[in-house]
């Protein structure tokens, strides 16, 4: 089984967006106390996590792969 890294750095990214948009309903109508940075904070993490990856894929577009 072979791991892709666009599929898996697109979900992190629809997770994250995912997370924040959940965290910013869930302030305005059920818990106005929740702490919306923290939201977000984890949000980006999960984003950041797979930024290696991304990264990656930019330089080997940049610099050419393996041939």
């Amino acid at each position: 089984m072979e791991l892709k890294g666009k599929p898996l750095t697109l979900g992190a990214k629809i997770i994250a967006a995912m997370l924040a948009i959940g965290g910013l309903v869930v302030k305005a109508f059920w818990s106005p106390a929740l702490d919306i940075d923290a939201v977000i904070k984890v949000a980006a993490f999960v984003a950041l996590v797979f930024a290696p990856i991304d990264l990656s894929l930019l330089v080997t577009n940049i610099f050419g792969g393996k041939k």
